[in-house]
């Protein structure tokens, strides 16, 4: 790993501990400030570490949904205070993930099985009722509908790729698990009311290590198909 990334890869480790740290112990005001930095360092450690190597639309791809990600980390800090939060952080990190699933779909084609086909077919069945067990009402029960279900599509992807052959498979698939827990958490709470011990910082523990995996995933595959020797 190159120096330079490496230190960004340690400044968003950093943060990351800090935020959940702080969130564990009560402190709402520092992760204030801690939190909009979350994203950025880790996109500039992929800049740092993938630069001049990757230059293509697969990097930006990246770029873009972590900037995403953490239009919607911002936005729903402030969910508290009214609804409209939720919902745009909701959306912001739907259009993320759609960016990276445009990157976890490159290369691979079509389905060439019944079995690759069930990855993005389960989930139509499976995000109404996951939806519907919490209760969500309308119209944000469509909205979660379709958030759950791009979940499910990228943990999905993680399969596709063992299917593949691909090596970062694993990656890819607890990365997605990862989101799903840490985002199921948030809507027991948000659409069931129901509340448990250290609830936000496993929120953020989760959704923390699940970005991580997504993103290095993602980019070491990149690197992998173009230099088999990397």
């Amino acid at each position: 790993m190159k120096k330079s990334a490496k230190i960004a890869g340690i400044l968003f480790l950093v943060l990351s501990v800090l935020d959940v740290a702080f969130i564990a112990f009560g402190n709402e005001t520092v992760p204030l400030y801690i939190k909009p930095l979350l994203m950025p360092s880790l996109a500039l450690t992929v800049l740092l570490q993938y630069l001049p190597e990757i230059k293509d639309s697969q990097l930006w791809l990246l770029i873009v949904g972590l900037y995403f990600h953490c239009m919607g980390d911002v936005l729903l800090m402030f969910d508290s205070k009214d609804i409209i939060y939720f919902a745009l952080g909701l959306g912001a990190f739907l259009i993320g993930h759609c960016f990276y699933l445009t990157l976890l779909f490159q290369g691979l084609g079509g389905f060439r099985s019944f079995k690759e086909f069930l990855i993005v077919a389960v989930p139509v069945i499976l995000a109404p009722v996951l939806t519907g067990l919490f209760g969500v009402k309308w119209p944000m029960s469509a909205a979660v509908v379709v958030y759950a279900y791009t979940l499910m599509v990228v943990t999905g992807v993680g399969l596709l790729w063992k299917m593949r052959g691909r090596e970062f498979w694993r990656r890819i698939f607890f990365g997605g698990l990862l989101f799903i827990i840490s985002d199921g958490m948030l809507a027991l709470n948000a659409f069931a009311g129901i509340t448990f011990p250290f609830r936000h910082a496993l929120v953020m523990l989760t959704y923390l290590a699940a970005e991580w995996l997504l993103v290095s995933g993602m980019m070491r595959n990149t690197l992998s198909s173009r230099n088999p020797k990397a």
